[in-house]
């Protein structure tokens, strides 16, 4: 059973335990709790159109999610609520995102065009790489 807790004050913010229920869901897939215990990274959630922010900080096995913007995250993904959870679309193929089905191409579409900005994507791919892994529900 994947260790995710809600550190105290998160489930003031709407989505910490969305996304918290989501993740516990996918890690009963036995490659993505794989992926989970490998993962050691923060990564910070932004909805700008709802103005919620989120901090998730992975370690190895363990995930704690904090309502707002905790520490220093490696990552920080800022974009609508909408595109937020259509990451979670994103389908893995060959242990990579894919991108080149119509939810893959619509992603970048938002990169490109600014509407998805992902803070520390190219310091840290590996850890972006895992962290889609572990939040696609695919």
């Amino acid at each position: 059973m994947a260790d995710v807790t809600l550190a105290p004050g998160a489930e003031e913010v709407a989505m910490t335990g969305m996304i918290a229920d989501m993740l516990k869901a996918n890690l009963e897939k036995p490659q993505k709790m794989k992926v989970f215990n490998g993962l050691k990274s923060t990564v910070y959630l932004y909805a700008k159109d709802a103005d919620a922010g989120m901090t998730m900080d992975f370690d190895k096995g363990k995930l704690v999610v904090y309502g707002g913007k905790e520490g220093k995250p490696k990552l920080e993904i800022s974009t609508d609520a909408t595109t937020l959870l259509e990451l979670a679309n994103l389908k893995i193929k060959m242990g990579m995102p894919y991108y080149f089905d119509k939810t893959g191409r619509a992603v970048l579409k938002k990169i490109f065009k600014g509407e998805l900005k992902i803070k520390g994507m190219l310091a840290h791919p590996i850890a972006l790489t895992k962290v889609t892994k572990v939040m696609s529900i695919n």
